[in-house]
């Protein structure tokens, strides 16, 4: 809606209210009834809301006082608080037949109205090149989650799942149409802005995949980086399978300049050349579990796969922190300094990590974990954090030769099977790996 003279309302992503193109001051405290009650006639629109609404919504979770007449009052300081913020001189709160209603004699746009509007335009049109820009423009028009200040709110929380779920639905639709046209652009620019507003909801992937078609690989391997890092210190998980699909489906695409056999040498070399373990993200430590199943079919080297978990004093898995965080880089450094460049080790979660043991008889795992729990006592000084070791056979693991690379659930079965056998690799130190009783593996 056009015009100096219209009143703009945005709930979505903020909440802001502009007048012939000024702001119109609230005030900082956008969780007081006052401005409460704004937004809710606002919300509701011509339609109002009746008392009984009113005072469910406002003062639900109250049940102190007359609260018939706290709304009276609310209402009162409402007209006020409008008195003092430059707008026409008008009554604004109708409360005719039973209902509350915000009118005014200019217009009003209130974003979540139009971004609906939007929708339901692309909704009734049998046009697909109409339907599209449309769910564009609704896209674009989105800002994020619906009154963010009141989030608490039971009335928030269902309307802004409501918007979340439009929005999702029509992004989605939007990004599929957008590759197959090969509009791999404008679709970065909707992605990135959905990931910034949602970054655990995987939208990366459209961002890999049109960095990857703009020719732009390092981008997009930095952009994979960067989000598995972000799921395993924001969630404690490993990213999801669509994820590493994406990971797979991008290693695939990347293709590079034309060289001689001494420049390919030079460029897979390790640089600098590093002793100890060789840390690796978990999509490339599943790639160097697979090919040693497969080594392992006509060499028939031992290999084990050693779970790392890092406890509390009630052996317990302890919650995420900045002292598990710490915990966890201090394990991962004990386990590149003190195993071999023959081993590879990769993060599980924010605490956990498997271990691939190369070359490795059965008893020498507990020299592994001896030296891992030796060096990370020296790092720690805690009495209350414990580190449990669990080993398994590669040639023991569920499966052909363990070639399908275990998921969260089939870890945790093994552990309950006890496919994984505990280690003893402790001193009497104060940090130590459990002192579990010792069994063959």
């Amino acid at each position: 809606m056009e015009g100096e003279n219209c009143l703009k309302v945005q709930m979505l992503g903020d909440f802001v209210m502009t007048y012939q193109g000024k702001i119109i001051q609230t005030g900082r405290n956008q969780t007081t009834k006052v401005l409460q009650l704004l937004q809710l006639l606002l919300y509701a629109g011509s339609q109002g809301l009746t008392r009984l609404q009113l005072i469910e919504r406002l003062y639900n979770a109250d049940l102190d006082g007359d609260r018939s007449n706290n709304l009276r009052v609310t209402v009162f300081h409402l007209r006020k608080l409008l008195e003092k913020t430059g707008l026409p001189k008008e009554q604004y709160i109708s409360t005719e037949n039973g209902r509350y209603r915000f009118v005014c004699s200019f217009p009003i746009e209130v974003d979540v109205v139009h971004f609906e509007m939007l929708l339901e335009q692309a909704e009734q049109t049998e046009n697909p090149e109409q339907r599209l820009e449309l769910l564009k423009e609704a896209c674009y028009y989105y800002k994020g989650y619906f009154l963010p200040a009141l989030m608490g709110e039971e009335w928030v929380v269902i309307a802004g799942a409501h918007f979340q779920n439009l929005y999702f639905a029509a992004l989605e639709e939007v990004c599929q149409r957008m590759l197959e046209r090969r509009e791999y652009t404008e679709l970065l620019e909707l992605s990135s802005s959905a990931a910034a507003l949602y970054p655990f909801d995987e939208w990366q992937i459209y961002q890999i995949e049109c960095l990857l078609a703009l020719e732009r690989p390092k981008e997009a391997m930095a952009l994979y980086e960067r989000t598995t890092e972000m799921y395993f210190d924001e969630l404690d998980m490993p990213p999801s399978e669509r994820m590493i699909e994406c990971f797979r489906h991008m290693s695939r695409q990347i293709q590079l300049n034309t060289g001689d056999f001494y420049e390919i040498q030079e460029m897979l070399k390790e640089h600098p050349r590093l002793n100890g373990a060789y840390f690796c993200t978990y999509p490339s430590f599943m790639d160097i579990y697979r090919i040693i199943v497969r080594t392992m079919e006509r060499s028939g080297q031992s290999v084990y796969l050693l779970l790392c978990t890092i406890l509390d004093e009630r052996q317990k898995r302890m919650e995420d922190s900045e002292s598990l965080k710490k915990l966890s880089e201090s394990l991962a450094e004990a386990i590149q300094e003190t195993l071999r460049r023959g081993d590879a080790f990769t993060r599980y979660n924010l605490s956990q990590y498997l271990v691939l043991l190369t070359g490795t008889r059965r008893e020498d795992c507990h020299i592994a974990t001896s030296r891992i729990d030796t060096c990370f006592r020296k790092k720690i000084s805690s009495r209350r954090v414990h580190v449990n070791y669990r080993v398994a056979s590669i040639a023991n693991i569920p499966g052909d030769y363990g070639e399908n690379f275990p998921d969260s659930d089939q870890v945790a079965e093994w552990e309950e099977k006890d496919g994984f056998k505990n280690l003893d690799g402790a001193s009497d130190s104060p940090v130590s790996s459990d002192r579990l009783r010792e069994e063959n593996l």
